[in-house]
């Protein structure tokens, strides 16, 4: 008689754990099958979202999760904590999928829960998948028209590629803000006119573009209020700001009786775990990924990154995100055996 999934042994993984502020271990598990209709996913590489799981380093994160869509994410968000969602990884029967799951080299997953990858996407542009459905929800959410002059504050990998997309949209000039020189450059090899936050020139290069009305959407990507206070002034009236950090427990403290108040700027948040209601008659969650996955093929999101680490190494890969940003974009976690 065949032996069933949920009949079989143990199995051993090595996962990442959030233990305490600023500090992270592997740690040894055994997981078991609950079902049938689940699969064994042997990881190959594991992206590493430097936004919120920063948070988790820093002991930012609040203790629950409001509205999260993702099954392995979900629940209390205490230390300790085993997270991430970036995970290109080999089923049992040879298929390549992505997977929502934390850092760890083996796992089992639902098999809906998988997306099969065509052989066109590369482990390294696969695994920030969740990165280009991001950058792309924030684009659908800001919503721009072509003529459109929009400032994208923040030049990560999310920052850059919504850079990107913008670019395609048909907008008339793309600001890409950002203090750490080297995202700047990567910014002005896209196409847009790059300029640090503390620059002077910032609000004149804006006038001189837009008529002195100031830009008709602004993007904050930097997770820093200081870049939400000036996509707020730097904003035409009626203009759009999309709000698409996440601050975890930090405390944003912003001026409103001034430009926002006069010149009726709406203020959106943006976030990738549900679709724009004005979208959702035509776009669902599924739709928008099936987009992304495509997006991965023409943008090559894999040249953002900057930095490959084994799971061992995982302390000092967070330390350097922590302590030294502007040496490092895009961090991944070489997690094949």
């Amino acid at each position: 008689m065949a032996t069933s999934k949920t009949e079989r042994r143990p199995i051993s993984a090595r996962a990442l754990y959030f233990v305490a502020p600023r500090r992270v271990e592997l740690r040894e598990l055994e997981l078991e099958f609950n079902s049938d209709t689940q699969t064994l996913v042997h990881s190959r590489l594991a992206g590493v979202s430097h936004g919120s799981e920063l948070l988790y380093f820093r002991n930012q994160m609040p203790q629950r999760l409001e509205g999260e869509t993702i099954a392995a994410l979900a629940g209390d968000a205490g230390y300790p904590v085993c997270y991430g969602y970036m995970n290109v990884g080999e089923t049992e029967h040879g298929r390549r999928v992505f997977a929502f799951q934390p850092h760890q080299d083996v796992f089992i997953a639902e098999q809906h829960q998988l997306l099969e990858l065509p052989d066109s996407v590369s482990d390294e542009d696969a695994v920030l998948l969740p990165s280009v459905e991001t950058a792309l929800s924030v684009v659908q959410d800001a919503a721009p028209v072509i003529g459109d002059v929009v400032a994208v504050f923040g030049q990560g990998v999310v920052g850059l590629l919504v850079a990107e997309l913008l670019r395609r949209s048909g907008v008339s000039a793309v600001f890409a803000i950002d203090p750490i020189a080297s995202r700047r450059a990567r910014a002005e090899e896209l196409g847009c006119i790059a300029l640090a936050p503390t620059d002077r020139r910032l609000p004149t290069r804006i006038a001189e573009l837009t008529e002195s009305r100031g830009v008709d959407i602004a993007i904050n990507t930097s997770a820093q209020e200081s870049a939400l206070q000036q996509a707020i002034e730097i904003t035409t009236t009626h203009g759009t700001v999309v709000e698409a950090s996440w601050y975890g427990t930090q405390p944003v403290s912003l001026r409103l009786g001034e430009a926002f108040h006069r010149r009726r700027i709406t203020l959106k948040s943006s976030q990738v775990s549900r679709v724009d209601p004005v979208l959702a008659g035509r776009w669902s969650k599924h739709r928008r990924l099936e987009q992304a996955i495509a997006l991965c093929i023409e943008l090559t999101p894999g040249k953002y990154i900057t930095h490959r680490y084994p799971l061992e190494r995982a302390q000092q890969a967070f330390e350097l995100l922590d302590t030294e940003p502007n040496r490092v974009l895009q961090v991944v976690f070489d997690t094949k055996h």
